[in-house]
């Protein structure tokens, strides 16, 4: 277990483990994961309905889990996706969308890449509706991206997202509102 996962173990127990296992089984046919980190990600996905994962991140590391799954690892930025157009029937973005450098650049890239009638599927922590929840985290993020790689505490993907065209089928929210989810689908 490294650092990451241990910090974010408080959260997987309390309710993000569920909401993994709800949303990632419902990835299908060739699969992208954008920011696959340290594979939590991997146990759920369906393999039945998943022909092949192509596993992204900034820099590719080894990853030490037996999955059963069909996997390839590249090394890329979400703003400039080495893949061509409408390569994917599902894409995957976990805890990634604070970190981006151009928030709305890697949401066009994902639709640029997803097929007609594919899904992207996504979770992220976002600003808290809640005022002083919010201020809280306005206030942090001063600091916080200079020790956490860039992540952002301020950031709202799930409304550009939801701009973005894609008919949005599921999404939810977690943790007080802290943690968004959906699962969009191209037209």
């Amino acid at each position: 277990m490294n650092i990451y996962d241990i910090f974010m173990s408080p959260f997987e127990k309390s309710g993000l483990t569920k909401i993994r296992k709800n949303i990632i089984p419902q990835a299908f046919g060739d699969v992208l994961e954008i920011g696959y980190g340290t594979g939590v990600n991997f146990p759920y996905y369906n393999l039945s309905t998943v022909q092949h994962i192509s596993a992204l991140d900034t820099k590719t590391s080894p990853i030490k889990i037996k999955t059963g799954l069909p996997l390839e690892f590249f090394e890329g930025q979400a703003e400039n996706l080495p893949f061509a157009p409408e390569s994917f029937d599902t894409v995957v973005e976990t805890l990634v969308f604070c970190s981006v450098k151009n928030l709305d650049k890697a949401i066009n890239e994902v639709l640029r890449v997803l097929k007609p009638g594919g899904l992207f599927i996504f979770m992220d922590h976002v600003l808290p509706e809640e005022k002083s929840m919010a201020t809280l985290f306005k206030a942090t993020n001063t600091v916080w991206p200079k020790i956490a790689s860039g992540c952002q505490l301020t950031r709202e993907p799930h409304k550009l997202i939801e701009a973005s065209g894609l008919i949005m089928e599921q999404s939810g929210t977690f943790g007080h509102d802290i943690f968004r989810w959906g699962i969009g689908r191209k037209a």
